[in-house]
């Protein structure tokens, strides 16, 4: 975005004290640039509001002609002029010092020792400081409007814009019918607009007033009309924030369409659902792309309880959390289970730890089963069904992560007993074995099952030798009389161990 220039004053300039410039004539004028120019007539080329450096090569042999050039820089709106001394004059010419005052002109000496390039980069860093400064403000503006739109609607954000930029501000249909209007000391953008329902977006200077028309997103064969009338030409960082509130105007007059649309798709699905017409029904992932992350997958969680009104206070909880972050719950509540439950919808990308802070210290009545991410697509009866299965076997107050799904069908009932029963020919052998004589040939078999079976890895995490491990299993074998080198030996060992609280 190329901002305004600032307006910098002589003054500004003389108190750069490692420039030395020496003030001839002062002045209060300001100014935006800096040029060099040792042509006689340079006038063509000159901007306003400049300062001119030069050091009046042109006039060597004629310095009765700087009188003449000082008048076309005048003419040409030059605010100063900057003489460098010591090169083609020893100082500054008589001729220019009574020319400049003549025309009203500042006027400096720059030494010899001081390149020209000197002050312009100086002017040049002070712009581009200021520049950034008023980039600054005006982001922070533009997040004002932002958070007016989303608290306070059309008719607020107009308000603070129209405040802001001192200007009128009105927002017209292509019928005409005014859809905002905050008037200004006495201006009404209203006129403006109604006369250029059919025209683009443009800037109008009419008797002494400055008008900006931004036309608005066409729906169907309506569309709306941005105006704003003010009584001084708009800034850059004007004209930005008029383009960003009708940016945001135009979303908030959008909104009503959307939701229309949205309701027309919840609709739709209602009545494909009704009568079992999945064929007809609207993408299911768009239904959803408020609780799908970016890759379009939900973490199914499911809370369970033996009351009611425990599951409802955590579900109140992670609402409530969820609103403060302006984000609505997406929950079921479950029948046919054999406790109460519900099942929310989160996003894929929400963490465990996360997931749980949502619920926050409201969990000590209910059961949590964390699911994995899942597309939207994918997520079944079966798979919700699985979840309350897990969930219902958890103590109250405990949450299942998705990794320790994997060995939930441990706890069915059936394999259970399975387990107790060989756990009784193996581990509670080791037990007894060691409240006897006092071994650790138990802690020997949990560290080697879940160090899948090497020696050497068992031995570090129990501090021992390598040899006393092996000595320690070879009792181990001979006490529960197992092969320990079969595969499925240890892998039987590491349920068994698994089922026994490790």
């Amino acid at each position: 975005m190329n901002l305004d220039l600032d307006d910098l004053d002589l003054g500004w300039l003389y108190r750069q004290k490692q420039l030395k410039l020496r003030e001839i004539h002062s002045s209060r004028a300001t100014f935006k640039e800096i040029q060099i120019s040792e042509l006689l007539d340079p006038s063509e080329f000159i901007q306003p509001n400049t300062v001119v450096l030069s050091v009046g090569i042109a006039f060597a042999n004629h310095p009765q002609k700087l009188k003449n050039w000082a008048q076309k820089l005048a003419d040409a709106g030059v605010q100063a002029i900057g003489f460098g001394s010591g090169l083609t004059f020893p100082e500054v010419p008589q001729e220019l010092v009574d020319a400049t005052l003549e025309h009203n002109l500042g006027l400096f000496e720059v030494p010899r020792e001081i390149p020209f390039i000197s002050i312009t980069s100086a002017v040049q860093k002070e712009q581009s400081r200021r520049a950034g400064r008023r980039q600054q403000e005006l982001l922070i503006e533009q997040e004002k409007l932002n958070s007016i739109a989303i608290t306070g609607g059309l008719a607020a954000l107009c308000q603070y814009t129209a405040t802001t930029i001192g200007a009128a501000i009105a927002i017209v249909d292509s019928d005409g019918r005014i859809a905002c209007s905050i008037p200004h000391s006495g201006l009404s953008a209203v006129p403006q607009a109604q006369a250029h329902l059919d025209g683009g977006s443009q800037a109008i200077n009419h008797e002494g007033q400055m008008g900006i028309l931004q036309r608005m997103t066409r729906f169907g064969d309506r569309h709306h009309m941005f105006s704003a009338v003010m009584r001084t030409r708009p800034s850059d960082q004007h004209r930005a924030l008029i383009r960003h509130c009708a940016g945001l105007s135009d979303i908030l007059l959008q909104r009503p369409h959307a939701m229309r649309t949205r309701e027309t798709d919840l609709k739709t699905l209602a009545m494909s659902l009704l009568l079992r017409r999945t064929d007809h029904a609207p993408n299911v992932r768009e239904i959803f792309h408020d609780v799908t992350d970016a890759l379009g997958q939900v973490r199914p969680v499911v809370i369970s309880g033996t009351r009611a009104q425990a599951v409802n206070k955590t579900l109140n909880h992670a609402a409530s959390q969820l609103e403060d972050h302006d984000r609505a719950l997406s929950h079921l509540i479950l029948h046919d289970t054999p406790e109460p439950a519900v099942l929310v919808f989160l996003r894929g990308s929400r963490t465990v730890k996360t997931t749980m802070e949502l619920f926050g210290n409201t969990i000590s009545e209910v059961r949590i089963c964390i699911g994995l991410p899942t597309q939207i697509e994918k997520i079944t009866p079966a798979l919700i069904q699985e979840l309350v299965s897990q969930a219902v076997l958890l103590k109250l107050g405990t949450f299942s992560e998705p990794r320790e799904a994997s060995a939930m069908w441990l706890r069915n009932p059936a394999i259970q007993q399975a387990l107790d029963a060989r756990a009784q020919q193996t581990y509670d052998r080791l037990i007894d074995n060691d409240d006897v004589y006092g071994t650790e040939l138990a802690p020997t078999l949990v560290c080697f099952a879940q160090s899948g079976g090497h020696l050497g890895e068992t031995a570090q995490k129990l501090g021992i030798h390598r040899h006393t491990v092996r000595t320690r299993m070879e009792r181990i074998a001979e006490i529960c009389e197992l092969n320990l080198s079969d595969p499925l030996t240890r892998a039987e060992l590491l349920l068994i161990v698994a089922t026994r609280g490790h």
